[in-house]
């Protein structure tokens, strides 16, 4: 079957936690300067 159409939800971007762990590493850069070292997790 072929895809004819192809519709994005708007507005995209990350999910809440994604969001929160990275404004999280942006506070911990103005705090404590680079180098941040950040787990996948």
């Amino acid at each position: 079957m072929a895809v004819e159409k192809l519709l994005l939800a708007a507005p995209r971007g990350y999910c809440a936690g994604v969001d929160r762990a990275v404004e999280t590493v942006e506070r911990a850069l103005d705090l404590y300067g680079a180098p941040v070292y950040v787990r996948k997790e």
